[in-house]
């Protein structure tokens, strides 16, 4: 049961992707990309802090002992919440997903591949290259049917 459920949530976290993309697409057009994303942000952090008021059980002091690069994920999100509501509007969200998707995993499997940021490594090999061929292959069909 367990096994079904981790990538049921992930479907489900793919959808609100999709959902947060078209929103603040529609918000960038009304206020600007750069303002969307810092109203996306701001509102994300209200929401978290309630949320870490009830249930965190870590210790968010702890941040400060943590190595700096650890510390990069806010600013990488902030540039693919303003990347996303610049681009949404001119290309429309199937395609500003599908590319974002593909640059996820291309970069996942290179962080794979040498074990990056501690994670835990999984050489590249031959079906992970026809998988993301195809995947391109996809991004170029959604793309001129655009």
């Amino acid at each position: 049961m367990k096994n079904i459920i981790i990538p049921m949530l992930l479907v489900l976290s793919g959808f609100g992707l999709s959902i947060q993309g078209s929103i603040n697409g529609a918000l960038g057009r009304a206020i600007g990309s750069v303002q969307a994303a810092l109203v996306s942000f701001v509102i994300g952090t209200i929401c978290l802090f309630i949320v870490v008021m009830f249930m965190g059980k870590g210790n968010l002091y702890a941040v400060v002992d943590v190595p700096k690069w650890q510390l990069i994920g806010g600013m990488l999100g902030a540039i693919y919440i303003s990347v996303l509501a610049f681009s949404v509007p001119r290309v429309g969200i199937g395609l500003a997903l599908v590319c974002v998707v593909i640059g996820q995993i291309i970069m996942s499997m290179v962080i794979d591949h040498f074990g990056l940021f501690q994670s835990t490594q999984v050489l590249f090999n031959t079906p992970r290259l026809i998988g993301v061929l195809l995947l391109i292959s996809g991004m170029i069909c959604i793309y001129k049917g655009t």
